[in-house]
């Protein structure tokens, strides 16, 4: 029978990298919504990030963009499980990756909500998203070099 072992894993830090707004009257009516969701890491460290990337355009003109990444720290063991000597990488199963998606999409509406009221934006909407939607296999990470020492 083969052992199962628990991934934990904890929230390191939510940043706002980028919230620009294009425009000097906010336009009438609804907006086309992009996004993108990357996922980048440090596995030397056993950190994972994701970015979610949203951009409003009216008419094809950008109006807002704001970028949001989450940065998440694994513990030795479950990192461990997750590694694959063929191919030398960490596959994270698809479930997880779609949790640290709907923790940076959450993130990202607050963050939005919040800027758009500094900036005398009206309340700007986030849609409600599944992560299963863009997420639907498991995520590999090709070992990363480590940083040299000096």
């Amino acid at each position: 029978m083969e052992k199962q072992v628990q991934i934990q894993f904890r929230l390191l830090d939510i940043r706002q990298l980028q919230f620009v707004t294009l425009t000097n009257e906010w336009p009438e009516g609804e907006l086309q919504i992009t996004n993108q969701l990357q996922f980048s890491s440090e596995t030397d460290k056993r950190i994972v990030r994701c970015s979610a990337n949203f951009e409003y355009k009216k008419n094809d003109i950008t109006q807002l963009i704001v970028t949001v990444q989450s940065t998440f720290e694994f513990a030795r063991e479950g990192w461990s499980a997750m590694y694959r000597l063929q191919g030398d990488e960490w596959v994270l199963p698809a479930g997880l990756v779609q949790h640290m998606a709907d923790v940076t999409i959450g993130a990202t509406r607050g963050i939005l909500a919040m800027r758009s009221e500094e900036n005398g934006l009206p309340r700007i909407i986030l849609p409600m998203m599944a992560a299963a939607q863009f997420v639907k296999t498991n995520l590999s990470l090709k070992r990363t070099p480590q940083a040299p020492t000096t």
